[in-house]
């Protein structure tokens, strides 16, 4: 990921190139980050575990869009994007999805349209923004696959985004919001950064906080036994242990036999050899 200052003039944001990348060449992607920039801010928050730092995102009047974990038990927190701490509150969560809404009266940034991933495509042009140690990062990079959840799709692109940019933005090449950077795996190949959907949070805000359970873990982090279909596939492909991923994949399109992903992931392990 590349990196910037806070402190520079967000209309500098528009001479950003990304690197080692050759899939963008149409200037009209980087005529959209300077806008998609002001929607993201830097969040503190501080639980009976120390203060943690994340991203967030705006998604609608007063609205910000972060990451539970990012939150810890925290109920309140500040947000800061060129100097001002600004205060937030926890007005929705969704833990089991890692999706939390927080609320200002103190911010009149406008929001980054969103679209439902039902509007994205594999391929698709993409770009990443969050704060890394205190400065925007960004990555260009385009969507690899995405994973049936909860009536939408989990994102998995390579916009790179590294530690302090969950609950930042990811956003199409026409600057709209389509899901919120949330977790990643190393690979060589940097095609392991995922993002929940945006569609998620009108969902989650019109449910309000729900109730966390003791030890509850984001979906992302769940013990393997009780981890999606694609997770526990994802895993077999991180490690490279492409018999036991043909293996997951035929049983998960026993019981899925429309999953397109997991066509496609048995497709990728027989092509590693996998599956005999």
């Amino acid at each position: 990921m590349k990196q910037l200052s806070a402190a520079i003039c967000l209309s500098a944001l528009c001479a950003w190139a990304p690197a080692d990348d050759t899939t963008v060449s149409n200037d009209a992607l980087y005529e959209r980050v300077p806008g998609a920039a002001r929607t993201v801010f830097q969040l503190y928050a501080k639980s009976a575990r120390g203060t943690s730092s994340g991203s967030a995102v705006m998604v609608g009047p007063g609205l910000l869009a972060t990451s539970c974990h990012v939150l810890g038990d925290a109920t309140h927190g500040v947000v800061v994007q060129t100097g001002e701490a600004l205060t937030v509150d926890l007005v929705a969560a969704d833990y089991r999805r890692d999706l939390c809404i927080l609320q200002s009266d103190q911010i009149g940034t406008r929001a980054a349209p969103l679209i439902p991933s039902s509007q994205v495509s594999k391929r698709d042009v993409v770009f990443s923004l969050g704060f890394t140690a205190g400065r925007f990062a960004y990555d260009v990079g385009e969507v690899k696959q995405m994973y049936a959840m909860d009536g939408s799709r989990v994102l998995r692109g390579s916009a790179a985004f590294a530690a302090g940019a969950s609950g930042g933005g990811l956003f199409d090449h026409e600057g709209r919001l389509i899901g919120i950077l949330t977790f990643y795996k190393l690979s060589p190949d940097k095609s392991m950064f995922f993002a929940i959907p945006a569609d998620w949070v009108p969902e989650v805000l019109a449910a309000g906080i729900k109730p966390r359970q003791p030890d509850q873990a984001p979906f992302w982090a769940e013990a393997s036994a009780t981890r999606a279909p694609f997770l526990q596939a994802v895993q077999f492909e991180h490690e490279g242990r492409w018999d036991e991923l043909a293996k997951h994949c035929r049983g998960w399109l026993m019981a899925q036999p429309d999953s397109v992903e997991a066509r496609d992931m048995l497709e990728l392990a027989r092509a590693q050899g996998g599956g005999g």
